[in-house]
C-alpha cells in the first residue's frame, strides 16, 4: 500500500463519516452523510437555474452572463455555496479533511445523472505546482476520482496550470476573466474527440472553468460538461433581473 493511500485509510478511521453527520457531528446511521435535520437544511441548488451556467435565478431561461456563445454544454452543481457546504469545502481545501470527498462526490454524481450529462472522461481543474505542493493534493482531482468510481468514468490529468494566478476572491467579473487568461495548457489528449466532464469544487464567476474549456476545445474535446459541488449565488439585483 502506498504511503498516501495509508494516510487516507487512517483519515477514514479518525473521521468516520459513516457514523457522524458531516455538518453537526451527531451520530447517524452507517452509510449516511448527514442527519435528517441537517440534510433538510442543506443549501440545495434547486428551483430555477440558468440553462447554461446553472446559477439560481428567479425564472426559467438564461442569466445575463450567458447570452453569448456557449463554451460548454451546461454547468451544474447540487448545492449553493453557503452554510454547511461552504464549511465543508473550506475543510477539504484547507484542513486536510479528505474523508469528505467520497460523500460529496455522491451528490455530484447524482446531479450528473439528474441533468443527463453524457461524458466519456473526467478532467479536473488543476492547481499550480506550488499550490499543489503546499496543499498536498488537488481537491478537484480527489472529487473527480470518487465521481469516476460512482459513474464508472476514467479520470485523466488533461490540463496543466502554467500560470500562478492570484486568488479570484477579491476581483470583479472582468478582472477574473483577465486573471486566468492563458493559465492552462493541454497535457494528456486522450480526451480528443470525446465528451469531457470538467470538475471543480466551486463555480464562482465561471472565468476559470471557461478558460479551461477553451483549451480543451482547441485541443480536440467534443462536448464539455461542467460539474462542481457548489455554485455561488446571485451577487446583485441587476443579474437577477436580466434574462434571455
Amino acid at each position: 500500500m502506498k504511503f498516501l493511500e495509508f494516510l487516507d485509510k487512517v483519515s477514514e478511521l479518525v473521521f468516520p463519516s459513516d457514523f457522524k453527520c458531516l455538518s453537526c457531528e451527531k451520530d447517524i446511521q452507517k452509510g449516511e452523510a448527514f442527519c435528517t435535520r441537517c440534510k433538510q437544511e442543506l443549501p440545495y441548488n434547486s428551483g430555477n437555474v440558468c440553462e447554461v451556467c446553472g446559477i439560481n435565478i428567479p425564472s426559467a431561461g438564461r442569466c445575463v452572463r450567458c447570452n453569448g456563445k456557449k463554451v460548454y454544454e451546461m454547468a451544474r452543481a447540487p448545492f449553493l455555496y453557503d452554510g454547511a457546504i461552504k464549511k465543508i469545502i473550506h475543510n477539504f481545501k484547507y484542513n486536510n479533511a479528505k474523508y469528505l470527498f467520497k460523500p460529496m462526490a455522491k451528490y455530484m454524481a447524482d446531479c450528473y445523472n439528474k441533468f443527463n450529462m453524457q461524458a466519456d472522461v473526467i478532467v479536473p481543474i488543476p492547481l499550480f505546482k506550488k499550490r499543489l505542493k503546499e496543499r498536498g493534493y488537488n481537491q478537484a482531482f480527489k472529487l473527480g476520482e470518487e465521481i469516476g468510481k460512482v459513474l464508472n468514468l476514467p479520470i485523466i490529468n488533461g490540463l496543466e496550470r502554467i500560470k500562478d494566478t492570484p486568488t479570484q476572491t477579491t476581483l470583479d467579473f472582468k478582472d477574473r476573466k483577465n486573471n486566468v487568461k492563458g493559465a492552462f495548457k493541454a497535457l494528456d489528449k486522450t480526451f480528443k474527440g470525446k465528451n469531457v466532464l470538467l470538475i471543480d469544487d466551486v463555480y464562482t464567476s465561471g472565468a476559470t472553468l471557461k478558460e479551461a474549456c477553451k483549451v480543451l476545445k482547441s485541443s480536440g474535446a467534443n462536448k464539455i460538461y461542467v460539474l462542481t459541488l457548489a455554485h455561488t449565488m446571485l451577487e446583485n439585483k441587476e443579474d437577477s433581473k436580466s434574462f434571455k
